[in-house]
């Protein structure tokens, strides 16, 4: 007689390619239910979501083993609280904007009083919290020294076992990729940083993937040089990331940013901030600001200096491969 799967409710808010990897992880061994708990906008909107939550966990905690959350937020409270009440275990994922507290464009579970204290008693009763690198690690012990944790890097492999020829001639192209809604997307992102610097190096064509009809607005006065696209199925997204000689991460938060680290397996130069993840991904393989100078990046990207792109593919393989990922996670929620 087969022994029963272990049952595991899959709660998160945003779904995206990462949380999905996530997903398909865990369905491999085990028998997992998806809970979206859906972002909303308004107190009265967001308290249905949290009576909704309410009723699905008081009906349904019995039937599962594991509760594995996406980010900590609003959305966790309630599942970590039930796993703590009924002796389940809980896994906390820590992304980015978990940690983060920048009130100033009201961004991060940290930066509204009631928000920051739901986040934080996930995090202090969660059975396991498992920040995606080490920097969002140290901030979480800053934040809440009493939170059990562990890092696990998000991996990252070639669609369809591709071979690239990284000794071809790319396009004088700087790229970012950001899905932007809001002004609070296009700050954090650091995208009037990318369009700043787009003016000082008029040769350079620079493109920003992921900017929706309603945001375009927010990059005006648009230099000639700057083109915005919507966002684009991974397909054509690894096409850009085929064609950029650069790849740019300026934000003023971040986890461990995916399309870095995608443009960089594909063989970009990469330019970032010394911001979260952004430091780890690029090690010595590009540019890493400690403040935003774009006259340090103008002046790094005129230098044209030989950086071996299949060097900088090999070290994103080696740090964040995606089997690895896999075996710890599996190991770490089954221990």
């Amino acid at each position: 007689m087969t022994e029963a799967k272990q049952k595991i409710v899959f709660i998160y808010s945003p779904w995206s390619t990462f949380i999905k990897t996530d997903y398909d992880i865990l369905a491999s061994k085990y028998e997992v239910v998806k809970y979206q708990f859906k972002p909303q906008k308004g107190l009265i909107k967001v308290g249905l979501q949290f009576l909704k939550q309410l009723l699905f966990l008081a009906f349904n905690i019995w039937r599962f083993d594991i509760l594995y959350i996406w980010f900590g937020d609003y959305h966790s409270f309630l599942p970590v609280l039930f796993s703590k009440v009924f002796k389940k275990k809980s896994f906390v994922v820590i992304g980015g904007y978990d940690v983060a507290n920048l009130p100033e464009i009201n961004y991060g579970s940290l930066s509204r009083p009631l928000r920051k204290k739901l986040t934080l008693f996930s995090f202090r009763h969660a059975s396991l919290c498992l920040p995606v690198v080490e920097g969002l690690e140290e901030k979480l012990k800053q934040v809440c020294p009493k939170a059990k944790s562990k890092t696990i890097h998000t991996g990252y492999q070639f669609q369809l076992n591709e071979k690239l020829d990284f000794d071809a001639t790319r396009e004088k192209i700087v790229l970012t990729v950001s899905i932007t809604e809001n002004y609070q997307r296009y700050m954090v992102k650091g995208l009037d940083r990318f369009k700043e610097l787009a003016k000082k190096l008029p040769e350079y064509k620079f493109i920003v993937v992921g900017v929706k009809e309603v945001a375009k607005s927010l990059f005006e006065p648009i230099p000639k040089n700057l083109i915005l696209y919507p966002p684009v199925e991974q397909n054509k997204l690894i096409s850009f990331y085929k064609q950029a000689s650069y790849y740019a991460q300026f934000s003023r938060s971040e986890g461990l940013p995916n399309a870095l680290c995608e443009a960089m397996l594909y063989g970009c130069i990469p330019l970032g901030m010394e911001v979260g993840g952004i430091t780890t991904a690029i090690d010595r393989f590009g540019l890493s600001m400690d403040n935003w100078t774009p006259d340090q990046a103008s002046q790094f990207i005129n230098q044209d200096r030989f950086l071996d792109r299949k060097k900088i593919s090999e070290h994103i393989t080696a740090k964040f491969d995606l089997s690895a990922r896999i075996k710890k996670l599996l190991q770490t929620v089954s221990a």
